[in-house]
């Protein structure tokens, strides 16, 4: 059975190693524990095993850990001028067997690899066995659950080093794919509303009942376009929310 309590122990002191100070290692440390709990929510939710329970709350736990070395390197979330921080999160997990520090029995590990591998993804890819697919649903929606959350409040400064995004327009193809319900792969964001309106569309790959409960019990989508009232905004507004409802 995996220790989730030693797990975050290892964690907290991985992450040691890093500057808190710094606003982005600080924002990703809240981050984890809470894609953790979210973890939990659902797969509660879902009915699962304890064992698939807390299985799901080490995947929270672990899914960002490329995101530390990530900042330090590059000073940034973005993956595109960057690194992909899920690819780099599993090799820092494979580095020296570090995987078992959080998790001692081997049967779990493909799960845990492929999920974080997954969780960051345009679409899962395909090849996954049952329990596997599971899991990187799961995480997925638990991360999107805290960006949804983290971005209602979260500096401006902090996610895109500028204190104000509503200058800069949203891209025609961004808007054409959120009014056909269709996330846009990163190559095509522009401009920082472009990442904003793309975040909102995280909508549309959600994969669980209870996910969208809690977006909507929480009111995370209409505290987000609060923060970026522009005329488009408030239709964006109108369109999200009767998605939502209709899928509730």
């Amino acid at each position: 059975m995996i220790d989730i309590e030693k797990a975050k122990e290892v964690f907290k002191n991985y992450v040691k190693n890093y500057d808190k100070s710094n606003p982005r290692i600080a924002l990703k440390i809240a981050h984890t524990y809470r894609v953790s709990e979210f973890a939990k929510i659902i797969s509660t939710d879902l009915k699962l095993s304890n064992e698939d329970i807390v299985l799901a709350e080490l995947i929270g736990i672990l899914h960002d850990i490329g995101r530390f070395e990530q900042v330090k390197r590059y000073d940034t979330f973005k993956d595109r001028i960057s690194v992909d921080h899920a690819k780099l999160g599993v090799e820092i997990l494979k580095e020296n067997n570090f995987i078992y520090k959080f998790c001692d029995e081997e049967k779990y590990h493909n799960i845990i690899l492929k999920a974080i591998e997954n969780h960051n993804k345009f679409r899962i890819n395909e090849g996954l066995n049952e329990k596997e697919l599971l899991h990187a649903k799961i995480i997925r929606d638990a991360d999107k659950l805290d960006i949804f959350n983290l971005i209602r409040y979260e500096d401006f400064k902090i996610l895109y080093k500028k204190s104000d995004i509503t200058d800069e327009p949203i891209s025609e193809k961004i808007l054409e794919d959120f009014y056909n319900e269709k996330q846009t792969e990163r190559i095509y964001l522009k401009t920082c509303m472009d990442e904003w309106l793309s975040s909102i569309a995280m909508i549309y790959d959600l994969n669980f009942d209870i996910s969208f409960k809690i977006l909507n019990e929480k009111d995370y989508i209409n505290q987000i376009i609060d923060r970026t009232k522009t005329e488009e905004m408030e239709k964006i507004r109108i369109f999200a929310n009767n998605y939502i409802k209709g899928r509730i």
